[in-house]
């Protein structure tokens, strides 16, 4: 499996496949995902502060 983004219907598909390894496999992908996410949300913050600042 490829990197992807993990969206809600990705997560189902995998429950729905049955497949313990599929499933397994999503789920260190959206693991991985909300952890790399969470720098996202800093630097969003720190744009806002940015764009604050210039005002």
């Amino acid at each position: 499996m490829g990197v992807t983004t993990m969206y809600a219907a990705s997560i189902r598909k995998a429950v729905a496949s049955n497949d313990i390894n599929q499933m397994k496999a999503v789920l260190e992908q959206a693991k991985k995902q909300v952890r790399e996410q969470k720098d996202l949300a800093v630097a969003l913050v720190e744009l806002q502060e940015a764009i604050d600042r210039m005002k």
